[in-house]
């Protein structure tokens, strides 16, 4: 970058047109003169600037992108789980799943249960995420969601219940896994 400082006077005895420099004032309220070349740089700042924040919009729809992505995935896990889908199910639920609560009484329920008890003993009816948000950070994301769901454990009647659910998701060789769920107290 060709910056050069100089007096009124200065740019005049090296010859430099006025018509290529530009008249400021500094912080000290002195004449001084910048050369045009420093001015067409200066201009091109916006140009730079509309570029990174094209590319943060860029970021942003990618963001938006892969929160559309887990949303679909939380609904999917859902429906292969409403209708015993074990091959979708083994997509979707990483292989180190843990449910748990909040209840640090009670140990969280490994994938290996939760499979179990998906296949052969939940009956679900009908399921619904009322609301649900999601945030990302890099190749984690964490939904929370209130989660509607009529289901019935073996042979006991169908209960109709809402819940408040944190889900942790993890992007393991390009695929986001669930590795963790966990049932809010109300």
């Amino acid at each position: 970058m060709d910056i050069k400082i100089l007096t009124q006077q200065q740019a005049l005895n090296v010859g430099l047109p006025l018509n290529e420099v530009f008249r400021i004032r500094s912080r000290y309220n002195l004449p001084i003169f910048i050369k045009r070349s420093f001015m067409k740089n200066i201009l091109l700042l916006p140009i730079f600037l509309l570029s990174l924040l094209s590319g943060y919009a860029q970021n942003e729809n990618k963001t938006s992108s892969t929160e559309q992505e887990i949303k679909k995935l939380s609904n999917d896990w859902m429906l292969a789980a409403m209708k015993r889908d074990e091959k979708t199910l083994n997509k979707i639920v990483a292989p180190g799943f843990k449910l748990g609560g909040t209840d640090f009484e009670n140990p969280a329920i490994s994938r290996e249960i939760w499979m179990k008890n998906t296949m052969e003993n939940l009956k679900i009816d009908s399921i619904n995420y009322s609301k649900m948000q999601v945030e990302i950070t890099e190749n984690i994301a964490i939904v929370q969601s209130v989660f509607y769901w009529s289901v019935a454990f073996g042979d006991f009647p169908a209960k109709k219940d809402t819940v408040n659910l944190i889900d942790v998701w993890m992007k393991r060789n390009s695929s986001w896994q669930v590795i963790s769920r966990i049932v809010v107290d109300k």
